[in-house]
């Protein structure tokens, strides 16, 4: 069993991403589950870090772990150029699958974000009102221009 909290600031300085790895959020495969999947991040931890308009790196929450013994592991939950996934130095399946599983049975808060895929690039509006996901894309008029 661990603890999960958000990272303090002083935290969140000292924190050295350097090596990493990834566990992926299985049942996050789409823009649906992307965008329910932070609003049910914001109910468990808040507001993120820090959020961007830029689709592959549009958020990011430093998550300190603790065991029974009171050791520490930091992971970050964010959204890459993948999507949704947990990451760490230290991370292991049975700790990222615990949090998944808080995150994932978590009712998600309601919340709009605009962001843009910059390699089409298309404008991504995920907006999550009272559990359900809307989606809105934007993409160009010259779309054959990127394909």
């Amino acid at each position: 069993m661990y603890k999960f909290r958000r990272a303090t600031e002083e935290e969140r300085n000292e924190w050295c991403s350097g090596s990493y790895k990834i566990w992926g959020i299985d049942n996050s495969i789409g823009e649906e589950d992307y965008a329910l999947f932070l609003g049910k991040v914001m109910t468990v931890f808040g507001r993120p870090d820090w959020m961007d308009t830029d689709w592959e790196n549009m958020y990011s929450y430093l998550i300190v772990t603790e065991d029974e013994q009171g050791n520490k592991i930091y992971l970050e939950i964010y959204h890459g150029p993948s999507g949704s996934a947990i990451g760490g130095q230290d991370i292991n399946k049975q700790v990222a699958e615990e949090l998944a599983q808080i995150i994932l049975s978590a009712k998600p808060t309601d919340y709009e974000w605009k962001s843009v895929y910059e390699d089409i690039p298309v404008n991504v509006k995920y907006t999550v009102k009272d559990g359900k996901t809307y989606i809105e894309s934007e993409y160009p008029k010259n779309m054959e221009d990127f394909i």
